[in-house]
């Protein structure tokens, strides 16, 4: 919907001659809302906000619930409908939503395991001037779920890495030395 001032707007341009379709380019709007409200003696009503009348005897439980962190709308809904509530979803969902920004954030947790137990291994592909020569160099990353275990090594192309047998053990669970001398590329 535009605003009073828009409509005020598309009716001067029209009074002063300007096409329908230069009012549509001016306004930002499509030239079918230029055309209707044209048609239009006053500028349209906004609607009104939802009235939260129903929802009014329930707020205080709704917000106890809310500093319980249960931020579930439905949840809340089945335990005020059983209260008594007449009202509909939407309107709790509508006075939840503006309040959800105080809900605590989710931290993430890294996962560690023990040294020799598991590694994640990541490459990536940068942009270096080597000489006065552009030369894209791949970067592999390998890093065990121990902290502070992590190795990075450069390779021009991705198919030819140093290879890292002598760091694992024939099973794929173990690393013969855990101990291993790090270093980083980064």
């Amino acid at each position: 919907m535009l605003s009073r001032e828009d409509f005020y707007m598309i009716k001067q341009m029209r009074q002063q001659g300007a096409y329908i379709v230069d009012i549509a380019t001016q306004i930002g709007c499509s030239e079918r809302t230029v055309r209707r409200y044209l048609k239009y003696p006053e500028p349209p009503a906004r609607k009104t906000r939802h009235k939260m009348v129903k929802l009014k005897p329930f707020m205080d439980y709704i917000d106890m619930r809310l500093a319980e962190n249960v931020w579930n709308s439905e949840v809340i809904f089945a335990e005020i409908k059983a209260m008594g509530y007449t009202g509909g979803r939407s309107m709790l969902r509508y006075y939840i939503q503006p309040k959800r920004k105080m809900r605590p954030s989710k931290r993430t947790v890294r996962f560690e395991t023990q040294p020799g137990y598991q590694l994640q291994h990541d490459w990536g592909d940068v942009e270096v001037e080597v000489a006065g020569n552009g030369a894209k160099l791949t970067l592999r990353l390998i890093r065990w779920g121990s902290p502070a275990a992590s190795m990075s090594s450069p390779h021009q192309n991705r198919m030819l890495s140093i290879p890292t047998n002598h760091w694992f053990a024939p099973s794929a669970t173990s690393v013969v030395d855990p101990t291993l001398v790090i270093w980083t590329l980064l």
